[in-house]
């Protein structure tokens, strides 16, 4: 106690020293604690189901083709069902889409997945109100029944505990009602922000189809069965049937992942983890300003600990009085980083609420406080040391003697205090590299030439699924495409409008290599593995005019190419480079594979045509390479089919005008209701907005890091300052003499300067060796620029050895300012 008394006065009695270690240790130990906080809500706390580490995600694996996760096929689920032994129970469901219901103020959207009935009961998950699913409801066109979210319930139907037994109406248009059965408990809302789940019954899946790719698996392990045990089984069954069924495109391997793990995704798993180090780094840099200025400060002590050593103090007693006073700092730093981590963590869930999974659970919870408290401790050791181990034991004699005061004797921790800057320019160089590194890819990414011309282009993303595709008698789909036709005719008339054109989706594509396998015709391949791959979509005529995509060759598609013309294709650049090189594609012929009804009759081969999807396509043009909008954009070979051949629900308006493209939102939406009123109102953003988007994620960690990055040089500057200003006041003599003896004042400047020099490059050297090592953990995070970047390392070398000239000048001027007869009066 008497130990911390004397701390707390010694504090007090140096404000100045306190509020800048305080503050230090504060913005260190604040950041890990949020941070933390991040990665215990996100990484590691469990989800909130029973036994959640049971349970798994499966998915269809080929490695040969690149496809790492792909959708099941129902055959091959009924299949793993039937044969597996090491699961309690599996449950699929048909994706998350959005769909509009029918309520008293119009249409409302709300996500829904089909389920089959086992669903809940792998989760472990039981009704608030009701039930879930029966087993005859998994089979088609069984009961009409439906299972709400709590937030649905609650937003629809006023939290009512008369909504079972109610009708809920699917769609605006020739909708469905659905008899409510079962309400969730609050907060369940798997999988992907589901409000509302259906009988996987009116899923509309075919479930003989050993080539449709559509199912989500889930399943929960047997007691005491490993991951690995798993993993064996499902891909040894699914081997067979690979064997089996050679010709129905299915994965070789079995995918088993825990579902903690696909729930967060491995980008943001490495994403927060990278940002976990760099923080920690940061953390070490305050750790080395502190001790370095506890140092310095116990060096100006060094009359007192010699005298309470000569009073008898015994080594132990003097460190445990240093180490008292470094613990007291850091839990004062640990408080107001407490308060810091608090107010940061509010920043960043509103600034990554929608990048991170699960980051909507993150709070400053007891475990935080915890680690709060366990970090203070240890930064308090770690900083406290260094001065405890270096003056726990004086030369009394020598330091009770006037001429103490020496330079040699004044710089007797020298080595010490020099170590501790070279590591934090050390760190804050592998920290800035990083952040250069990141920002060097998102300044890529973000302006990046992708193919076309996004300024001035407004898109429109329609939803007719209420209205049978707008005009399309299903099934036959005969007719032509009414609504939309009209929508885009109105829309041309329009002052302002240069050119309109529609198209299937976007080029929003995740990555990965494209998955659509295709023949060209005279080019029989050796087997199904060596087809070529491609991506799909379709558009409707002056689409790629309205784009600002170049025509090549050939020509564009036209409104004759109609359901019943002959099929056509365009394709992009990189398919005809790849596929046709030296030679004119136009007029080539293309087909694609029947991956939903695979079976071959005896004798034939899986590619001959009249067993494949479609007939034939000819190829009458070939366009420019558009990247697509994901984080790893590249132009992949791409096959473009009319839109009126291959019509879908949900199509994207792409309007180019003369002036701002915001201004004709207004438009957009009138035009759609005059179409048609039951249509919903359309989501409307600019081309320049939507790629926005797709650079959110990277634009927001290259923040991030370059945050933490600038408080690392910020940190490892002042501290090679206040190593240089010590030195120069305990050195005031020693440059006295030397400007007396004929010393200029640039031999002074070279002198302090030289000595802060020679910290930095030996940092330098050495966070450049390190910065090698470490940031090869970032490559996944990186677009078209390496880890090792030459360009990235000499920029940010240079930078930080210009931050340490700057560092060391005002320590130098003030050096060069000394009077050599101030310098040599005696005290």
């Amino acid at each position: 106690m008497n130990d911390l008394k004397f701390a707390f006065r010694q504090l007090l009695k140096n404000p100045g020293f306190t509020a800048v270690a305080v503050l230090t240790l504060a913005l260190g130990i604040g950041a890990n604690t949020a941070i933390f906080s991040i990665i215990n809500a996100v990484l590691l706390k469990p989800l909130p189901y029973r036994e959640q580490e049971k349970l798994v995600t499966l998915w269809e694996r080929n490695p040969q083709r690149g496809v790492e996760q792909e959708f099941v096929t129902p055959p091959n689920y009924a299949d793993w069902r039937e044969q597996s032994r090491v699961f309690e129970q599996m449950a699929y469901w048909n994706g998350v889409q959005q769909l509009n219901l029918v309520t008293t103020d119009g249409v409302e959207k709300a996500r829904r997945a089909h389920v089959e009935s086992s669903f809940f009961s792998v989760l472990r998950v039981a009704p608030l109100l009701g039930r879930t699913f029966l087993p005859e409801e998994d089979k088609p066109q069984g009961n009409r029944v439906a299972v709400l979210s709590h937030d649905l319930w609650q937003r629809r139907f006023g939290g009512s505990s008369n909504v079972l037994g109610q009708t809920l109406t699917v769609g605006a248009v020739n909708g469905r009602d659905y008899t409510i059965v079962g309400v969730t408990p609050p907060g369940f809302r798997f999988p992907d922000g589901c409000e509302l789940w259906l009988p996987a019954g009116w899923n509309g899946v075919p479930r003989d189809r050993r080539g449709g790719h559509w199912l989500s698996v889930i399943a929960r392990l047997k007691p005491g069965v490993t991951l690995t045990q798993a993993q064996t089984e499902m891909n040894t069954i699914q081997a067979r049937l690979e064997q089996q069924y050679r010709e129905a495109f299915i994965g070789s391997q079995v995918a088993v992942i825990p579902l903690l793990e696909q729930t967060v995704g491995r980008t943001a798993r490495r994403a927060l983890l990278v940002l976990w180090g760099v923080v920690a780094g940061v953390l070490l840099i305050a750790c080395a300003n502190v001790a370095n200025l506890l140092l310095a400060r116990a060096a100006a002590r060094r009359k007192e600990i010699a005298l309470r050593a000569a009073l008898g103090a015994s080594s132990w007693q003097v460190a445990r009085q240093l180490l008292t006073e470094s613990l007291l700092l850091s839990s004062v730093g640990g408080v107001f980083g407490l308060l810091l981590a608090a107010s940061g963590l509010k920043l960043f869930v509103a600034a990554a609420a929608s990048q991170i999974p699960r980051l909507q659970d993150v709070t400053l919870d007891g475990g935080a406080l915890v680690f709060t408290l366990a970090v203070s401790g240890l930064t308090g050791v770690l900083f406290g040391l260094a001065p405890a181990w270096q003056f726990s034991r004086p030369d009394v004699n020598e330091v009770l003697k006037d001429t103490s005061r020496s330079g040699s004797t004044g710089l007797r921790a020298g080595r010490m205090r020099n170590a501790l800057v070279v590591s934090e320019i050390a760190l804050s160089l592998v920290l800035l590299i990083g952040a250069g590194l990141m920002l060097r890819s998102f300044a890529r990414l973000a302006w990046m030439d992708r193919g076309f011309n996004p300024e001035r282009l407004l898109t429109a993303q329609l939803d007719f699924q209420d209205t049978g595709f707008g005009g399309w008698t299903r099934p036959t789909n005969s007719r032509p495409h009414v609504p939309l036709h009209e929508l885009m005719e109105r829309l041309r008339q329009r002052p302002g409008v240069q050119a309109v054109g529609a198209v299937g989706s976007l080029p929003t594509r995740s990555g990965g290599p494209p998955g659509q396998p295709i023949l060209i015709e005279g080019r029989p391949p050796a087997g199904l593995d060596d087809l070529p791959k491609t991506d799909g979509s379709a558009l409707t005529p002056d689409f790629f005019r309205a784009l600002g995509v170049s025509l090549l060759r050939g020509r564009d598609f036209t409104e004759g190419d109609q359901l019943h013309a002959p099929p056509v294709r365009i394709i992009n650049e990189t398919f005809a480079r790849r596929y046709f090189p030296n030679e004119n594609p136009i007029g080539k012929r293309l087909a694609t594979p029947d991956r939903d009804n695979p079976r071959q009759p005896a004798g034939r081969a899986p590619w001959d045509p009249p067993d494949w999807q479609g007939p034939w396509c000819e190829i009458v043009g070939v366009v420019s390479d558009v990247k697509n909008f994901s984080l790893n954009p590249e132009p992949v070979p791409q096959t473009f089919v009319p839109y009126w051949q291959s019509p879908i629900y949900d199509p994207v308006i792409v309007i180019r005008t003369t002036g701002d493209p915001a201004a004709l939102a207004a438009v957009v939406r009138s035009e759609v209701k005059a179409v048609s009123a039951s249509l919903p109102t359309p989501v409307i953003r600019t081309m320049n907005q939507v790629i926005a988007e797709t650079v959110t994620q990277p634009r927001f960690h290259s923040s991030l890091l370059g945050l933490f990055a600038a408080l690392a040089l910020l940190l490892a500057a002042v501290g090679l300052y206040g190593l240089l200003a010590y030195s120069v006041t305990q050195r005031t003599q020693e440059i006295g003499i030397r400007m007396a003896l004929g010393a200029q004042t640039r031999n002074v400047l070279a002198l302090v300067i030289g000595q802060g020099l020679k910290l930095a490059l030996i940092g330098t050297g050495a966070g450049v060796a390190a910065a090698l090592a470490l940031t090869r953990l970032m490559r996944t995070l990186l677009y078209e620029v390496q880890p090792t970047d030459p360009l990235t390392f000499a920029v940010v070398s240079s930078l930080l050895l210009a931050v340490a000239l700057f560092a060391c000048w005002f320590p130098a001027r003030r050096a060069a300012r000394v009077h050599p007869m101030e310098a040599l009066r005696y005290e």
